[in-house]
């Protein structure tokens, strides 16, 4: 595949729009620089918006019915070294200060009352860290065959034909 190969996959306004036998262009996804070869299985997972609702009754029973009623499909895109190393980086600060928020938890119930503000802090934290930064890329919608993929570099998407539908 050469770099400026591209097969089944579209531009979306800010999202990249991918079909089940796309050829993606040899660039990184992250940074639209050359990724020269080097590539990455990427699993995205999406539920319907609606889902969300679910998180009003319980934080584990959303986890629970998200997990059985979302779709899940595996993407092979460019991703250079450093952008993956961020996005790996990023998932173990991730899982870090969210097992440190549930010791604050357990610390909390035991009588220290203060440590329900550093459990939200660390929660808080947490996600400001992962949603950026330990994602390379997610779906925002899927259908059919094809999927629509947020956090895509302006660069990487110049290069791709506008959705025609």
């Amino acid at each position: 595949m050469g770099p400026d190969v591209v097969r089944g996959v579209w531009r979306c306004g800010n999202r990249m729009v991918v079909s089940a036998d796309a050829e993606l262009p040899d660039r990184c996804v992250k940074t639209g620089r050359p990724a020269d070869g080097e590539w990455a299985d990427i699993r995205l997972r999406w539920h319907h918006p609606a889902l969300y609702i679910v998180l009003l009754v319980n934080v584990i029973v959303y986890f629970i019915v998200a997990h059985f009623v979302s779709t899940s499909v595996i993407v092979r895109v460019g991703v250079i070294h450093d952008a993956l190393t961020s996005a790996r980086r990023a998932r173990r600060v991730l899982w870090m200060l969210l097992l440190a928020g549930g010791v604050s938890c357990f610390l909390a119930v035991a009588g220290v009352s203060l440590l329900w503000w550093l459990v939200a802090a660390l929660v808080a934290l947490s996600a400001l860290v992962f949603f950026p930064r330990g994602r390379l890329i997610w779906a925002t919608r899927m259908e059919h065959s094809y999927v629509w993929i947020a956090g895509v570099h302006p660069d990487y998407l110049a290069l791709l034909p506008e959705w025609p539908r």
